[in-house]
């Protein structure tokens, strides 16, 4: 299932003090819970096929179509929504209410439950831990709080509490604070009041939640010696009964869940404890299916920035931190494609420094490799039109592709190169034609047609740059 197997999700599952079974749709399979092996009179099996619930009759009430149980989990239910089914076994009928949960793309849970007209829907817990299990199964983040404080009055309701609570441990275990609270009508709400409490400040309470992972007190006046200061901070919340059951994640303690009697003091039951702990479950399950969710979105958004990093090393020059060639190989071909496709121009500018081998000889391969990238982020500045990309072509050449752009503006473009590059006025004692350092550039500009292709640009435009170098350099020639 991703972050979870079936069978650990299952384990949790089964739980559910009413029925549930869960198909997996790859292994076509079937899980119940006890409850649903007797509700649909199965032998008790871990796994189920199609066969095994042959002997029911389903019938929608209302169309009175009759089903087969795997439409329940791929056509008949919605996700989230409950139904109703009539089931038929042997000669008796009951009107059963189902709701679809989705784990997975392919695991899904149905709950059932006989509907009685009698039962108090308000103190009804299957009711309602049917629908805090739903809910919580595949609950957003933005979604978790507002489920959490209905489960948080639900168990308190069912408890008779006066007050319920969610606490989480700090990551270094040493503090814990209050996150969500449900408090009755007329109770003082305390959460704001417990953030960032010392574990080692209630050292009785944390041993028992260490040790047993539960906090079970019927009457706060009755504590031992040795929870003095439970007793204190209990009794400043007027709490007179209280219940805590640990939460864990992973097998380690992580918070607890817990119910206050403010009023009056309360026995704590049996079934209390199993509410709880199964809320508790619940509670702790969503939470780890949101983290999993997170940690799942960070390392995608990792995977994606450091493959957008990896593309632009591979696309990008290391020396100038420019486009490199094959970076300016793709861009061309896509970019005549494009302009092939809407017949549009297409610029192509060769430009190779004059004379710089005189200039690595005389003033050093360093001195050299600094005018490089200088000039390579001048061309990269100019270059603000999407699609525009300036590129080191080989050693001291580069390349600039100029799509929608005809051959009038390539000119302009190529002059406006040369201005910027005495605007730079590198020093260039060595060179024949200025004391500053010059280019000289071949421009090719086209209508490319379906026959054009990337190389015949590129040979266009080196053959104006072998003219404007043969010519006397620092010159702009027009492959013609």
């Amino acid at each position: 299932m991703g972050f979870k197997s079936v069978e650990d999700t299952w384990s949790t599952i089964k739980l559910i003090p009413f029925a549930v079974v869960l198909y997996d749709a790859k292994k076509k399979t079937y899980k119940a819970n006890s409850q649903a092996q007797s509700l649909f009179e199965l032998s008790p099996h871990n796994n189920f096929d199609d066969v095994d619930f042959k002997h029911l009759t389903l019938t929608n009430p209302e169309s009175k179509k009759q089903l087969i149980f795997r439409e329940l989990f791929d056509k008949y239910l919605v996700i989230n929504t409950s139904s109703n089914i009539l089931l038929g076994k042997a000669n008796t009928n009951s009107l059963i209410n189902a709701k679809l949960a989705q784990l997975s793309d392919s695991v899904h849970i149905v709950t059932f439950e006989i509907i009685k007209q009698s039962e108090d829907e308000q103190y009804n817990f299957d009711k309602i831990i049917s629908k805090i299990s739903t809910d919580l199964i595949d609950i957003q983040s933005d979604e978790i709080n507002t489920h959490i404080e209905f489960a948080l009055k639900a168990i308190g309701t069912v408890c008779f509490a006066d007050r319920s609570y969610l606490f989480k441990f700090s990551d270094d275990g040493k503090s814990m604070r209050n996150t969500h609270e449900w408090v009755n009508q007329g109770v003082e709400p305390f959460k704001d009041k417990l953030q960032h409490i010392p574990k080692n400040s209630l050292p009785y309470f944390t041993s028992l939640m260490n040790s047993t992972h539960l906090f079970k007190v019927n009457d706060v006046e009755k504590l031992p010696k040795k929870a003095i200061k439970e007793k204190e901070e209990l009794q400043s919340e007027e709490i007179q009964s209280v219940l805590c059951i640990g939460l864990r994640y992973d097998k380690e303690l992580v918070g607890f869940i817990g119910c206050d009697c403010v009023k009056q003091k309360r026995q704590w039951t049996d079934l209390d404890l199993i509410r709880l702990k199964l809320v508790g479950e619940m509670v702790a399950n969503a939470f780890k299916n949101i983290n999993f969710k997170n940690e799942l979105q960070y390392i995608q958004q990792q995977l994606i920035t450091a493959n957008l990093k990896l593309n632009e090393q591979v696309n990008t020059d290391g020396l100038t931190d420019i486009a490199n060639r094959r970076c300016f190989d793709d861009t061309l071909k896509n970019e005549l494609l494009r302009c092939t496709r809407y017949q549009q121009p297409i610029g192509l500018i060769m430009c190779d420094i004059d004379f710089f081998k005189k200039y690595n000889d005389n003033y050093g391969h360093q001195q050299g490799d600094e005018v490089l990238k200088s000039v390579a982020q001048a061309l990269k500045a100019m270059c603000k039109r999407q699609g525009d990309l300036a590129a080191r072509y080989g050693g001291e050449e580069f390349a600039i592709i100029l799509p929608a752009t005809d051959t009038d503006n390539s000119l302009k473009f190529a002059a406006l190169i040369q201005q910027k590059m005495a605007e730079l006025a590198i020093e260039h004692n060595y060179s024949t034609v200025s004391k500053q350092l010059t280019i000289s550039m071949g421009v090719y500009s086209l209508i490319p047609c379906k026959k054009t292709t990337a190389q015949s640009l590129i040979s266009g435009a080196d053959k104006a740059l072998y003219d404007a170098k043969n010519t006397g350099r620092n010159q702009v020639a027009l492959y013609k």
